[in-house]
């Protein structure tokens, strides 16, 4: 037998359990600090929130500027499609019946004298800055063969009274251009009774390229032909600008075919200054500033450097009277 257990003898009982560490409770958050993660929780669902009605604000404003760019695109393609068929009529009668560029049958005071008014662009006929329409999109080729074709002659005298200026039309070939195309549209200008023949001091007539009376020949020329012939005078057009020299008046196809960017008038306007301009230096007029802001601009300002605050006018007489403004050195 064993020893019987003492005072001292440990005692068991039974089977003996591990003690578990007693777990320290979690305090108790007081009502500041109750208040302050409530207000934390806001604010974080408040700005989830305002990123959710941005990111829906600016998708709806890239799909409304998408619809916009879209219905600008269209637009632009239905208004030249317009002008490309002939459904906008430019340069022709406009509505109400007013053909643009032309002046009124009623008289009027002409050229301004001093402290008069300025011809109004309603009078004149001519369109106001930002009312013209497109010109149609088209290809120009910047060169052509150097060669030139001719207008057959004669064609009939252009005005009633004066000298008469004989001039051969000549159209560079490789460019898609009409030699008699060309010579009927500078006829049709040039015998407007708005152009130079209205000072009853010159008369107009196109014989054909073997005529032995010849006082000038009107050229359609590419914008790298346009550059060679000024060049061989001591201008440089820069492939850009029409020009005359002497018994010379060259019209760059780039400009005949897409006016200058600005201009504020129909192609066709733009068409009827470009020539009226350089046949008037032909004729010794030499270049004009705009007289005032808001007034018509003279036939020999130079329109296609900018129209310097004038209305895009294209031609030399305005209510029977010759337009002019300052001289330039």
């Amino acid at each position: 037998m064993g020893q019987p257990p003492g005072r001292g003898a440990p005692h068991t009982t039974g089977t003996q359990w591990p003690v578990r560490p007693r777990q320290p409770e979690s305090p108790v958050p007081s009502a500041a600090q109750a208040r302050a993660q409530a207000q934390a929780q806001a604010r974080t669902e408040a700005l989830a929130r305002a990123r959710r009605r941005t990111r829906r604000r600016s998708g709806i404003l890239i799909a409304a500027g998408c619809v916009l760019m879209a219905l600008s695109l269209a637009l632009l393609a239905l208004t030249r499609g317009w002008v490309g068929h002939g459904l906008v009529n430019v340069g022709g009668a406009q509505p109400g019946g007013v053909a643009v560029g032309s002046v009124p049958a009623s008289g009027g005071s002409g050229a301004p004298g001093p402290g008069s008014a300025n011809p109004s662009a309603a009078a004149s006929g001519s369109a106001a800055p930002g009312s013209a329409t497109p010109a149609p999109s088209v290809s120009v080729p910047q060169s052509g063969a150097g060669t030139f074709g001719y207008a057959p002659g004669p064609g009939p005298v252009l005005g009633t009274a004066g000298d008469v200026r004989h001039f051969r039309v000549a159209v560079e070939n490789g460019i898609g251009q009409d030699p008699a195309a060309f010579a009927a549209a500078a006829e049709q200008i040039l015998g407007d009774q708005r152009s130079w023949i209205a000072g009853g001091d010159v008369r107009f007539q196109r014989v054909a390229q073997t005529a032995t009376a010849v006082e000038f020949t009107l050229y359609l020329a590419s914008p790298a032909t346009t550059d060679k012939l000024c060049a061989v005078g001591g201008v440089h057009t820069e492939q850009f600008a029409s020009y005359d020299l002497p018994g010379q008046v060259v019209i760059n196809l780039a400009r005949w075919l897409t006016s200058v960017p600005g201009y504020g008038a129909p192609l066709d306007a733009y068409r009827q200054y470009a020539l009226n301009h350089e046949v008037g230096r032909e004729l010794g007029h030499g270049n004009e500033a705009c007289p005032a802001p808001g007034a018509l601009a003279p036939v020999m300002q130079q329109q296609s450097q900018g129209l310097k605050g004038c209305v895009a006018n294209a031609w030399p007489f305005v209510n029977g009277k010759l337009y002019q403004g300052p001289a330039l050195p």
